[in-house]
């Protein structure tokens, strides 16, 4: 009897060894006790990994950018086209609704008001450069203090290409379109960067752009 518990009590410290040793070299394979793991890495980051992180941070904002610049460019470009057809629309609406010649101004960049446009009722606001067509509301533009406004496109995010000056004039109950100086064209180029739009309005004030 004495002999049989101490050969199952030596057995049960056999077989707790065994164990203890499948644990350690569990622990070994897992890059030591849970109690250690669990408390993390103290090392911090290495170099290579801080290097990865800033290039795609890099590669993330200047995605972000281009996609920035681009709907930009396109919005000033929509814009610019909206507001420079409803102006071509606003001096044949005076012309036929008043009964006097309007005259509109596209200057470019070499004029005195560079990247400007205005719309003078008749000859004689035209001559004295005395535009009184007032702005809506929200519209960019400059003016001298007396009544008189130039206009900024798009807030003044585009440029005129070439300077056009443009006359309405009612005959009856037609209202005809021409070029100031003869032989100029009827379209106005607006540009951002590198990309262009031109708004065209026909003799008989049929405005279209591309």
């Amino acid at each position: 009897m004495y002999l049989r518990n101490r050969t199952s009590k030596r057995e049960r410290t056999l077989d707790h060894e065994e164990r203890g040793r499948e644990s350690s070299a569990a622990n070994a394979a897992c890059g030591g006790p849970w109690w250690k793991r669990s408390l993390g890495d103290k090392s911090g980051f290495t170099l290579i990994e801080v290097l990865v992180t800033i290039m795609v941070l890099a590669i993330i904002l200047s995605i972000v950018g281009v996609n920035y610049a681009r709907g930009r460019r396109t919005f000033s470009l929509k814009s610019g086209v909206e507001e420079v057809e409803a102006a071509l629309r606003r001096c044949y609406n005076i012309a036929l609704q008043e009964g006097v010649d309007v005259y509109v101004v596209f200057s470019d960049a070499t004029g005195d008001r560079p990247d400007t446009y205005a719309i003078y009722r008749g000859i004689g606001e035209r001559e004295a450069d005395t535009p009184t067509e007032t702005p809506n509301a929200g519209t960019t533009h400059i003016t001298d203090g007396a009544g008189h406004y130039w206009f900024k496109i798009a807030g003044g995010s585009v440029r005129i290409e070439e300077t056009v000056e443009l006359k309405f004039e009612r005959s009856g109950t037609v209202v005809k379109v021409s070029p100031v100086t003869e032989g100029d064209g009827m379209s106005v180029t607006i540009r951002y960067g590198d990309e262009t739009r031109t708004i065209s309005i026909s003799e008989a004030g049929e405005v279209t752009s591309s």
